[in-house]
């Protein structure tokens, strides 16, 4: 599968429900892909999120912890709390995310945006645009950056 429909895939699946994520790298990550609505745990108690996300109202919740052991803590603890307020949490998100991109912390999701990402403006583009551009190529070869023949490095 594309990359490109693995992130369209996600971004649809993840919709407009908030997100909880564990800190600001995570933030950071998802947030190239176009995901504005999430809520932070880091330093906080899980309870008082859960407290927090019914005040606001909220019927549906994406958890996108971390897969390692302690972010799958995180997640059955939050799924405990939020199911006694009565809010859905939507684990086929978390479970996508998992097996689509094969990673183990959510802040690994932004290496794939940065081969989409252009170097000039900051905007994400097409992955072909970036790996086939011959004038980058071109550009470092005439750049004198390397050194191409053996006179250059001994010298009489």
């Amino acid at each position: 599968m594309l990359l490109s429909s693995r992130i369209n895939k996600i971004s649809s699946i993840l919709g407009k429900d908030p997100v909880i994520i564990e800190g600001i790298k995570d933030r950071k990550a998802l947030s190239r892909f176009g995901i504005t609505n999430m809520i932070e745990i880091s330093g906080k108690p899980l309870i008082q999120v859960a407290d927090l996300l019914q005040q606001n109202n909220a019927t549906s919740v994406t958890i996108l912890t971390d897969f390692d052991e302690d972010g799958r803590s995180k997640n059955s603890q939050l799924s405990q709390y939020l199911s006694q307020y009565g809010i859905k949490i939507n684990s086929l998100a978390r479970e996508k995310t998992k097996s689509l991109f094969k990673i183990h912390k959510i802040e690994e999701l932004s290496q794939f945006t940065k081969f989409m990402e252009d170097d000039y403006t900051g905007k994400v583009s097409s992955i072909y645009d970036k790996i086939f551009s011959r004038s980058r190529i071109h550009n470092r070869w005439r750049g004198g950056k390397t050194r191409r023949h053996r006179s250059d490095i001994w010298s009489n």
